[in-house]
């Protein structure tokens, strides 16, 4: 894009943009006018470099025009696909839309509070990433240290005690505890003195969602308080 065509769409277009694009360009998801206003100027200069390379004669109204239409039908710089979910065309076409994880979506009446998304998507059981790396981690240093390492985590697992363990393997009782404690040592050298507070840690994404259910319930304790004290 040549200067000229610069400072027309500083000076002539911009002004034109600035004016209409807040209230005629509905924002999608997170959007707003300055970043609506932005990805404007980025179109009109896209626009401004292409009449250039043709050699056809435009306004700088009607740049601004097109690039409005442009923007009120859901196109941006990056992209016009009315295909992909997350895109502002396929939003505005009402063909999808993104739902915060705290978004009420029912309620429950047994126990009188309201249900999120986040509740129905939400999983109970343990991360598999985390899983999976514990594995990956047990598996490296199983392999590199005394085998009845494995038979001791093996019980623990299980839900054996040490003694039902030895008596299993026909070992010695006072061995087997000292292998424990020297196992012990191992590991916290191997994996670090934080793994084991690691291997218990909610996963943040999980926390979040604990938060948002901290919150639904604090308000519907307030709201059955409100409710008792109405009466």
């Amino acid at each position: 894009m040549s200067p000229q065509s610069g400072t027309i769409l500083l000076e002539q277009i911009a002004p034109r943009l600035r004016a209409v694009i807040p209230k005629a360009v509905k924002t999608v998801g997170a959007e707003d006018a300055e970043e609506l206003l932005q990805d404007a100027m980025t179109i009109a200069a896209q626009m401004l470099h292409r009449v250039e390379e043709t050699g056809k004669k435009v306004t700088p109204g009607n740049i601004a025009y097109y690039v409005i239409l442009h923007m009120k039908s859901g196109r941006r710089s990056q992209s016009a696909t009315r295909t992909d979910v997350m895109a502002p065309g396929t939003q505005l076409d009402d063909k999808s839309c993104v739902l915060s994880f705290g978004e009420e979506v029912g309620y429950d009446p047994e126990l009188d509070e309201p249900i999120t998304l986040g509740e129905l998507l939400a999983s109970e059981h343990e991360d598999p990433s985390q899983a999976g790396a514990r594995n990956l981690d047990w598996e490296l240093f199983l392999s590199t240290h005394d085998y009845r390492y494995g038979v001791i985590l093996k019980g623990m697992a299980e839900g054996r005690t040490l003694k039902d363990t030895t008596a299993a393997q026909n070992e010695w009782y006072p061995g087997m505890w000292a292998l424990k404690n020297r196992m012990a040592e191992e590991v916290r050298e191997y994996m670090g003195e934080e793994a084991i507070a690691e291997s218990v840690r909610t996963p943040r994404w999980k926390a979040s969602i604990a938060v948002d259910r901290e919150k639904t319930a604090c308000r519907s304790e307030r709201k059955a308080r409100t409710q008792r004290g109405s009466r």
